[in-house]
């Protein structure tokens, strides 16, 4: 039977993330402590490619999740890029849709997973990802690396800023049915929404529906006969839903509806009419996971910083978006 992280845990009688670090060679851990770990791992007969040993090259897996956004993809692309720059050798499994793929890297040599993602995916090798902002335990369980965070709370209180602004009470959100960013999205929205206070029932104006074409249609829809004059949209794909829906019925963007999209891509200008978005820094979460990564396999010659860099959404309005009908 395979061993795993959580058999050398229980038999070193330490947390899984002490593992964690002893493997992937990071952070403070006692000598005592990273002897014992390493000792209940020759007595189970666990070895992998990830005690880093020194390699004059290293395989390390760049990873979007499964059915990924325009801005995980490119988040992925730069991270690729500068470490390629730095004389790793990367590969590009899928990851949070079937386990294979990751796993054939693993075994071919990969010694860290970098990605995009805010969902755990416990891997048996140093997990690199970013974090919603109020997930402020960065030592979890889990044992991931948290390279940056992302401020979905001040994105969201940026997107009810504008829309009050203009008007909008009654705000609804489209999100995808699964994943820790819809999970993360949700809590955000209900806690930062302008209504909050007075007695709504907000629940009724959330649209949780597969990350889907189809799935923004319908939503947009009901949250319409929800009385919503505006709405967030988790998903690209959902957002040209979110149109099309609106558009079948004949009412118009934005004088209808007035929509706002999470993330920015070259399509969002296009869209009819252009997509008002909360666009991310893919520029600053790029660097924040390469230098985490750096760090990690002890390249850079810098220790991991202790708090990772926090990444807010701003907003950029476009035509999507318009004052509330009276």
């Amino acid at each position: 039977m395979k061993v795993k992280l959580d058999d050398v845990a229980a038999r070193a009688g330490v947390s899984l993330a002490t593992v964690s670090r002893v493997l992937g060679r990071r952070g403070a851990v006692a000598d005592g402590t990273r002897t014992k770990v390493l000792d209940a791992m020759d007595a189970l007969g666990y070895s992998r490619s990830t005690l880093l040993h020194e390699a004059p090259r290293r395989l390390v897996a760049v990873s979007a999740p499964g059915n990924p956004e325009y801005w995980q993809v490119q988040v992925c692309t730069r991270v690729a890029t500068a470490l390629q720059e730095r004389g790793l050798l990367i590969t590009r499994p899928p990851v949070e849709t079937e386990s294979t793929p990751l796993e054939v890297a693993v075994e071919a040599g990969a010694v860290a997973l970098v990605t995009p993602t805010l969902t755990s995916l416990h891997t048996d090798i140093p997990c690199i990802r970013v974090d919603e902002q109020s997930a402020v335990d960065s030592d979890d369980a889990s044992g991931d690396i948290i390279a940056a965070r992302l401020d979905l709370g001040g994105g969201m209180t940026t997107a009810f800023e504008h829309l009050r602004a203009i008007g909008h009470r009654r705000i609804g959100l489209i999100c995808n049915d699964s994943g820790e960013l819809a999970v993360q999205l949700i809590k955000r929205f209900r806690a930062e929404h302008p209504a909050r206070n007075f007695g709504v029932k907000l629940d009724d104006w959330i649209a949780q529906v597969p990350k889907s074409f189809s799935g923004g249609s319908r939503a947009v829809l009901d949250l319409k006969d929800a009385t919503c004059t505006a709405v967030i949209v988790q998903s690209a794909l959902q957002l040209h839903g979110t149109l099309h829906g609106l558009r079948n019925r004949h009412l118009q963007v934005p004088r209808d509806m007035s929509v706002v999209g999470f993330g920015d891509s070259p399509t969002m200008k296009f869209t009819g009419p252009p997509a008002t978005v909360l666009g991310l820094d893919l520029e600053g979460l790029s660097q924040a996971l390469v230098t985490a990564t750096l760090s990690t396999l002890k390249i850079s010659g810098e220790d991991l910083r202790s708090v990772p860099p926090v990444f807010r959404p701003r907003l950029m309005a476009r035509a999507s978006t318009t004052a509330a009908r009276q």
